[in-house]
């Protein structure tokens, strides 16, 4: 079977150079028909960077923790409490 590019919506063309023409015939399998939700990159990587704060964190380092990783104290603050839930 050949399948090519112009087989295909142009604005999934990026997602079959990304993942492959194997991986994305899988997904058309899959779920072709069905709306499917792809969350934004940020949201996928929180959970592991709240990890990481929280495993950084001392009980002295709001301060640094906050400019390396680009959040408020009030945000730093309620995520440690989130992850000690």
């Amino acid at each position: 079977m050949t399948i090519k590019k112009e087989d295909i919506p142009y604005d999934l063309h990026t997602m079959v150079d990304i993942i492959g023409w194997e991986n994305f015939l899988d997904i058309c399998k899959m779920y072709g028909g069905t709306l499917v939700y792809i969350p934004v990159y940020r949201k996928v990587v929180m959970g592991q960077r709240n990890r990481d704060i929280a495993k950084e964190y001392n009980g002295k380092n709001l301060d640094k923790l906050r400019i390396k990783y680009g959040i408020s104290k009030t945000q730093l603050k309620q995520l440690l409490k989130d992850v000690k839930r």
